[in-house]
């Protein structure tokens, strides 16, 4: 068994670099007095837990909770309370990410705190001192924890990922240690990378509790339910790489942006305000990735748990793809009129942009010309001073903070925004946050 590891280490190795309670240690580093005290961090609208500092694991509460169900356990324990802050979390991850290129050419970045590291070339260096230098480097630079684990594959480096969580040195190479089998046994077919639910039950409905189990299991019994994603699977935990490195992002098909509001909303005003800062939300979306969208789709709903329950939506094909929030926000607002109904308390809305295209490649039309009332300025001087109106506001909001700059039509009050009165300041990228802490 030995020998047979030693050459799998020669082959391919993966680091699996992930942050632990990457949203607590983002609060954590801005207030170290959170440091050894339990902390959560909460959804959109406050509503459930989806990030625990381990002091919070270890009192049992669970990922997902409505936060109402846990209201004598945070009295009781003094368990401090954060709405989420995803412009703070999202700038300390491309840090994270930054520094981590530092290590090795390839870097995949897997999540908003999770990378993969393709090590093969290090074949001759103490991967486990490796991983210690990249924990400290990261937590030197930027002030989040990670744990490394390492392995002969990817699949493999998710579960001595795991296992360097719980480990003090918060590194653990999989590739020398000398059963594999052994740890396999230990780890239940859910908890491996790529199992859901519904494969779950199905496995352990056929005796496959173990990733040791999965992985000696029939192929061909495993094929005809799962594939060849699960043939992998089993391949990758046998120790053969089939999961190659995804170092370009695969283009975007489509985004969305929706909320859950804290109350609900029954006037067309307030639903047209809220539709058009989604699709503010999605224009700016959509030019960071240099991309425009084809097709425009609005939905509304009210609570399914009331009685009447109302859900409606509205598409749009656009004539010409674009990613301008004017363009987009008028046919939204068209969209809105449609599916609007009198009466009906909304409680949830969104705007779904698809069919999406590189900025580069908007194909325009022969007839696309159109002439303004005065006749002297056609629809190409519109287009230039709508991009040059985005480009400038996108500048601003960059170096000022988020909405420093928004249109009129996205609504001054905004009763339906969510709901984030725990919200910590957004420390890395608004000057004026640090100017009210300081």
């Amino acid at each position: 068994m030995l020998s047979t590891v030693l050459d799998l280490r020669v082959a391919k190795r993966f680091a699996l670099v992930d942050c632990n309670n990457f949203y607590v240690s983002c609060e954590r580093l801005f207030k170290p007095a959170l440091i050894g005290k339990p902390v959560v961090v909460l959804s959109n609208n406050d509503g459930c837990v989806v990030a625990r500092s381990q002091e919070v694991k270890d009192l049992g509460i669970k990922m997902g909770v409505p936060v109402f169900r846990i209201y004598d356990l945070i009295k009781r324990h003094n368990i401090q309370v954060y709405s989420s802050n995803y412009t703070l979390y999202g700038d300390l991850s491309g840090r994270v990410m930054s520094t981590l290129a530092q290590f090795a050419p390839d870097v995949e970045i897997y999540s908003i705190d999770e990378a993969f590291i393709d090590l093969s070339e290090f074949r001759y260096r103490d991967l486990t001192e490796y991983g210690s230098e990249i924990r400290n480097r990261v937590m030197q630079w930027v002030g989040i924890p990670v744990s490394v684990g390492i392995a002969p594959t990817k699949t493999l480096a998710k579960l001595a990922n795991r296992i360097a969580k719980k480990s003090g040195s918060g590194v653990f190479d999989l590739s020398i240690y000398p059963s594999i089998d052994e740890i396999l046994s230990q780890v239940n077919v859910g908890d491996v990378w790529g199992i859901g639910s519904k494969y779950d039950k199905w496995l352990r409905d056929r005796g496959i509790t173990t990733a040791l189990n999965l992985k000696y299991a029939d192929e061909s019994l495993i094929r005809a339910k799962m594939g060849i994603v699960g043939v992998k699977l089993q391949m990758e935990l046998k120790g053969e790489s089939c999961l190659a490195m995804e170092l370009i992002d695969n283009p975007k098909q489509g985004t969305c942006v929706s909320r859950s509001f804290p109350k609900s909303i029954n006037e067309l005003s307030a639903l047209k305000e809220a539709i058009a800062f989604f699709t503010h939300r999605a224009a700016e979306k959509l030019r960071r990735q240099k991309q425009a969208a084809s097709v425009i789709t609005i939905f509304a709903r009210t609570s399914p748990f009331r009685d009447n329950f109302y859900s409606n939506s509205a598409t749009a094909e656009l004539t010409l793809s674009s990613n301008y929030t004017l363009d987009l926000s008028r046919v939204a607002s068209r969209l809105v009129e449609s599916i609007y109904r009198e009466g009906q308390n909304f409680k949830k809305a969104g705007v779904i942009m698809t069919g999406l295209v590189s900025e580069s490649q908007i194909q325009g039309s022969l007839f696309d010309i159109n002439f303004d009332i005065n006749f002297d300025i056609n629809n190409d001087e519109a287009k230039m001073r709508s991009r040059n109106l985005t480009s400038v506001m996108d500048t601003i909001n960059a170096m000022y903070g988020r909405d420093t700059l928004r249109f009129a039509s996205t609504g001054v009050i905004q009763v339906w925004k969510t709901k984030s009165e725990q919200r910590s300041p957004q420390y890395t990228t608004c000057w004026g946050d640090l100017l009210e802490v300081s």
